[in-house]
């Protein structure tokens, strides 16, 4: 018995603290989640819903329909007494019942273009979804990688106040030892001032980053969010030795966006054929049951409904013969939208080939950014230690060493965004190349 509630008291405990330990985001989790729960895509997604209705509606149009009626009415002045079979001045209650039937025969090919308009219009809808879930991939990636970035920039300020408070120190020091006046401990007590503001500002920055991506996600801005970090490897620095023709003509094939634009392409197709559809003649069978009876009868109520029962059935043709131009300027108009869905394929080829192109001269302007950050952090550094020294040995003043320091501190700060600004570029080729960023 103390086992088993040694055990229960252990898995309560466990659970509490798994509830308090906050979630470590990583990226690909932060994607799969903002597709999931984003709520523009939410609302997209409803457009399949409708899709379904249409095809639905379309394969309706084939089916025969029915109705039925019921009708009972009191007619008061001069009528027939069906009793005496007299004119006379009373009330007749009057009731009828009825069943129509229209069956559709031929519909000028209407019914089978519009089904194939409809599943076709599902198709687009689902590229169109596809296409806002890239766009949210980008968008997530993009905040991601701006919460690194800014995180990694708020450690380079604390270390470089770290170096600060030090050499406050350790000029103090050299100040009461008398080996340096007191006016050169100024300058390091206003860098000091200036870091505690950077970090300030750079922790808002964070959390700016944070609330912007917890957005996309769909979370609530409460929530204790936090990021994996991101060991950035430049693996896929191979893709900017493709050709580009190449990389365009593959992306091209595969992208959501020339997808949808073809698709709808084809329903101007479809929508052309639905409207010629409308000059051709359309042939429908048709019946009709109904029976009547009369409260002013002596017979029996079914009796009544066996005698006056009928039956009617039959064809019918209708021919479109002039619709007041209406039919043909539906065909003309069907024409003109085609050739506006033609434009907007080539419009959205060419837009598409044009960012792919930009997108990749930019990754390789940030590459050559990053290589030169590099060697500008490195260059830097051997700078700020050689001014460090000299001020510790009392050769230069303090601001001399803390232009070293800042001139350090602002390419650490820049060889971290040419660092994620090229990996967010090869993660935007990758999505472009592969269909998904991994």
């Amino acid at each position: 018995m103390k086992d088993y509630i040694l055990i229960v008291i252990t898995c309560i405990a466990l659970q509490v603290v798994a509830q308090e330990t906050p979630k470590t985001w990583s990226l690909q989790e932060c994607i799969d989640y903002a597709v999931d729960n984003n709520l523009q895509i939410k609302q997209q997604l409803l457009s399949l819903d409708d899709a379904d209705i249409d095809i639905q509606n379309a394969v309706g149009a084939y089916l025969p329909n029915l109705s039925g009626s019921v009708n009972n009415a009191w007619n008061t002045g001069l009528s027939i007494n069906p009793i005496t079979n007299i004119t006379d001045r009373i009330t007749v209650r009057n009731s009828s019942y009825g069943l129509s039937t229209r069956v559709p025969i031929f519909s000028g090919l209407q019914n089978y273009h519009r089904l194939q308009q409809t599943k076709l219009q599902k198709v687009a809808n689902q590229y169109n979804i596809d296409t806002a879930k890239d766009n949210i991939r980008i968008q997530v990636t993009n905040s991601y990688l701006q919460i690194i970035i800014q995180k990694e920039n708020l450690q380079v300020l604390k270390a470089q106040h770290e170096i600060t408070l030090g050499q406050l120190k350790r000029t103090q020091q050299l100040i009461d030892a008398g080996n340096l006046p007191k006016g050169d401990i100024l300058e390091l007590k206003a860098t000091s001032a200036t870091d505690v503001q950077n970090i300030a500002n750079s922790e808002n920055s964070v959390l700016i980053a944070k609330t912007a991506l917890i957005q996309l996600l769909n979370l609530n801005f409460d929530t204790d969010f936090r990021v994996k970090e991101i060991e950035a490897t430049f693996d896929d620095l191979a893709i900017l030795d493709q050709p580009i023709n190449r990389i365009v003509s593959n992306v091209l094939n595969q992208r959501n966006e020339v997808k949808l634009a073809a698709q709808n392409l084809d329903i101007a197709d479809k929508q052309i054929e639905l409207s010629k559809a409308s000059l051709y003649p359309s042939i429908s069978a048709f019946a009709n049951v109904n029976t009547s009876e009369t409260g002013r009868s002596n017979e029996a109520l079914f009796k009544q409904l066996d005698d006056n029962f009928g039956f009617n059935y039959g064809l019918s043709l209708n021919v479109p013969i002039f619709s007041r131009f209406q039919n043909r300027n539906s065909v003309k108009r069907s024409k003109i939208n085609k050739l506006r869905n033609e434009f907007e394929l080539a419009q959205v080829q060419q837009r598409l080939s044009r960012e792919v192109y930009q997108a990749y001269l930019d990754a390789q302007a940030s590459n050559k950014a990053f290589e030169a950050s590099n060697l500008a952090v490195k260059a830097n550094e051997q700078a700020y230690e050689y001014a460090k020294n000299r001020f510790e040995v009392g050769i230069s003043n303090s601001l001399d060493f803390t232009q070293a320091k800042i001139r350090f501190q602002n390419s650490q700060v820049q060889l971290i965004q040419s660092k994620y600004d090229l990996l967010f570029k090869l993660k935007l080729l990758e999505l472009y190349i592969k269909g998904k960023i991994e």
